[in-house]
């Protein structure tokens, strides 16, 4: 894992309420859209039910994306952390990295400051870049 790998893990776990909130949007105006019931051709040649039902399906397949990419992610990052020494480390990054809480949360579950949990976050991701790069060698 290098330091873009967390940002990458960071961001994705940010990104997926905001992915989630785009299909229940698309869905609900792909179900509120209806058909002309009398079949008369409308001006435009536009299918608003078809374009919202694309619409979902493109909003779908990006979440599926984010959720495939972070899983395998994950299951990278897993035995790394596994190595950590520190239980606050390893407690604090399989919380964050495997469970997507935020320092914030995290630091209200296992009663520290937010300061305290940014300090072993920060720590435990250096040591893991460490330990992949002495592994390399």
């Amino acid at each position: 894992m290098t330091e873009r790998d967390f940002f990458r893990m960071r961001w994705l776990i940010r990104r997926l309420p905001k992915l989630q909130w785009d299909i229940a949007r698309k869905q609900a105006t792909a179900t509120k859209v209806t058909t002309v019931i009398t079949g008369m051709p409308r001006g435009g040649g536009e299918n608003r039910q078809e374009d919202a039902m694309i619409m979902l399906a493109i909003a779908r397949d990006a979440y599926r994306e984010a959720i495939e990419e972070l899983e395998a992610m994950r299951e990278q990052l897993s035995p790394k952390i596994d190595r950590l020494e520190d239980p606050d480390e390893k407690a604090a990054m399989r919380m964050r990295y495997l469970h997507g809480l935020s320092p914030e949360e995290i630091a209200q579950t296992i009663h520290r400051t937010d300061r305290s949990v940014y300090v072993y976050l920060n720590r435990a991701e250096r040591r893991i870049i460490r330990m992949e790069a002495d592994d390399g060698r």
